[in-house]
């Protein structure tokens, strides 16, 4: 279960505009689809995007005409995502399932992106690492041999170098590569509000007040970010 109280849930179920607001101003200098792209050209693939959210890798890959399968735990995410895909005249399924449980038959995907996912498992679940197992299992369940795995996470917000927030989510990136064989790349994906004001308010909500006062006493309209990517081939059968 999840703990249904947890800051981040609650956004997820009962914020999902103001939480689209928050990310896409991030990537302002569109960094992240040439570093996706490096790792497998994208163009024309079947991609499953897991913890799709409100949409921001289907959004990123609109012009790549790929057969794409969009999934979150959240139905708050998945309706928003699919009023910003009516805005641009497109649509693709979305599916609500847990990561750890797929509706999807093996070997469906030539690419499998979790995005800011699997990372809040470190905080929810006590055995995070079981957890996250189950989660990545069945991405490579749901990938064919040969195709691609790819998890991104963040490397730190606001800060003037890229690093784990946190000593659980280091031993969780650690994991990944140690245990797990993915390799890691560093994406700078600043934030660009427009307005320090703009920048303090949808900041504050997310990561909290105390974020919020950094930014107004730094006058960031512009908030630093980096991503983490990190990707590995899906074993053959």
């Amino acid at each position: 279960m999840f703990p249904p109280d947890d800051h981040f849930i609650q956004i997820y179920k009962t914020r999902a505009a103001a939480y689209h607001a928050l990310i896409a101003a991030e990537d302002a200098d569109s960094n992240l689809l040439p570093a996706l792209q490096a790792i497998t050209p994208l163009a024309g693939k079947r991609v499953l995007d897991l913890g799709s959210g409100s949409g921001r890798i289907p959004l990123l890959l609109k012009d790549l005409d790929n057969q794409l399968v969009a999934l979150d735990l959240q139905h708050a995410m998945l309706r928003e995502q699919a009023e910003l895909a009516r805005t641009i005249g497109r649509s693709w399924p979305l599916l609500q399932a847990d990561l750890r449980q797929l509706p999807l038959a093996g070997g469906w995907a030539d690419v499998a992106i979790a995005g800011w996912a699997i990372g809040h498992f470190t905080g929810w679940f006590t055995d995070w690492k079981a957890e996250a197992s189950r989660a990545l299992a069945e991405m490579q369940r749901a990938t064919k041999p040969g195709g691609a795995l790819i998890i991104l996470e963040t490397l730190g917000s606001g800060a003037l170098e890229p690093a784990p927030p946190n000593a659980t989510l280091a031993a969780y990136y650690q994991w990944l590569e140690t245990e797990l064989g993915f390799t890691s790349r560093v994406v700078a994906t600043d934030y660009d509000f427009g307005s320090v004001q703009r920048a303090a308010d949808l900041c504050g909500f997310f990561f909290g007040e105390q974020f919020a006062e950094r930014v107004r006493s730094n006058k960031w309209s512009r908030v630093l970010e980096f991503t983490g990517i990190w990707s590995v081939t899906n074993a053959s059968d």
